[in-house]
């Protein structure tokens, strides 16, 4: 299993939430296995200036991120670029 360090920019809620993901290789391609979000940094709106950071220290609040990068269809695209940018 390895690890990479990445970001999600959530747009609609202004917002860039760190994470870590850990993946395994497959002949079919790389697998997410574990989402770990770290931060959120708030964006204003009209600048994308940022405005604050909060650590994810909540089970409840990394459950909840973890389910808006699902449903986002950003997980989709950091697998494809790791396969891209990590290829062996």
């Amino acid at each position: 299993m390895q690890q990479i360090e990445s970001h999600w920019i959530d747009s609609e809620n202004n917002r860039r939430v760190e994470y870590s993901a850990r993946y395994t290789r497959h002949r079919s391609g790389v697998e997410i296995t574990i989402l770990t979000p770290k931060q959120v940094t708030f964006l204003c709106p009209a600048s994308q200036a940022e405005l604050r950071t909060i650590g994810v220290r909540t089970e409840k609040g990394r459950e909840l991120l973890v389910d808006q990068l699902h449903a986002s269809g950003h997980l989709r695209d950091l697998e494809l670029q790791i396969e891209t940018d990590f290829a062996v």
